[in-house]
């Protein structure tokens, strides 16, 4: 018995790790966005589909996993669940590339303050997760911290909304997803690097895109979006596997705010005090919350 619970505390431990460090990369993508942004958002999101599914290619042969990944496309039933993953996250990429390149930056991070909340909702509408009472209260907080911040931004944020929608059915997908992390989102940029690669050779074709109007060294710069794209991903969906939605949600508040800081000091997007009253809030939601997962954490040790 003592084993079976320190190996569910070393996955616990894991997944805290993973979705962490995911988190963090998510936090810091905004710099890399804003230094491709010499191409236009749509043909950023296609080079980043393409290179993700090269790089993750990549990964599946070195892991020796290949055979096992061209099995699944042998049974259409089978490969049709990465469809509505491959969906969600692509409608969240396109939308956030876009914001952020248009100064959006701050928005997007309340995007993805509400994503844990609507997170922890379908978590507990289709998984059936419940909340201890320090959760309840962090959540309570962070969801009055939410709610004055779209009220303070004066007009319904569509970009937040959308971003927060798209990516929490995303995680819920990936929680109850057949495949493994790597495999799951080599499908879901296969599906979606097919129709791009037709895109992206039109363009190229046309004169339009990167060949001839860019220095050619951008090729090496926009090929990282592959690594930075999955890298994360993977790490999320490891996540998603070893841990509650509701913890999940709330490692997610690790990208926001980075984010909201690069957009109030390096990006210089308009920040005021009603604004940082509804951020404090959802940072008093996440100590509570936060310590309900040290309780939890300690208590399985015993």
């Amino acid at each position: 018995m003592l084993k079976g619970k320190n190996m569910d505390k070393k996955n616990y431990i894991n997944g805290i790790i993973y979705g962490t460090l995911a988190f963090t990369i998510w936090g810091i993508l905004p710099l890399y966005w804003k230094a491709v942004n010499i191409i236009n958002p749509y043909q950023i999101f296609l080079q980043r589909v393409v290179w993700s599914f090269i790089f993750i290619a990549i990964l599946i042969i070195f892991t020796g996993k290949s055979k096992e990944f061209t099995s699944v496309l042998k049974k259409p039933k089978l490969f049709s669940k990465a469809i509505a993953p491959s969906l969600f996250i692509s409608i969240n990429w396109l939308l956030y590339i876009w914001a952020v390149n248009n100064n959006y930056v701050i928005e997007t991070s309340l995007g993805y303050y509400l994503n844990p909340l609507v997170l922890t909702l379908l978590g507990r509408i289709f998984l059936k997760e419940h909340l201890n009472k320090l959760q309840i209260i962090g959540i309570s907080f962070a969801s009055i911290g939410v709610l004055l911040q779209a009220l303070f931004y004066g007009r319904i944020p569509y970009i937040a909304i959308v971003l927060a929608v798209s990516f929490a059915i995303y995680g819920l997908l990936k929680k109850t997803s057949p495949f493994e992390s790597l495999h799951g989102l080599g499908y879901e940029t296969l599906i979606i690097g097919i129709p791009s690669v037709i895109i992206l050779s039109i363009i190229e074709g046309t004169g339009k895109g990167i060949s001839g109007n860019i220095n050619p060294s951008f090729w090496f710069l926009i090929a990282l979006s592959g690594i930075i794209t999955a890298t994360p991903l993977v790490l999320y969906g490891a996540s998603t596997r070893k841990i509650p939605l509701n913890v999940v949600g709330f490692l997610q508040y690790i990208a926001p705010t980075i984010a909201l800081f690069l957009g109030i000091f390096v990006f210089k997007e308009p920040f005021n005090s009603n604004s940082l009253i509804s951020f404090v809030l959802i940072w008093i939601g996440l100590a509570f919350f936060s310590y309900s997962q040290y309780k939890l954490l300690k208590n399985s040790s015993n």
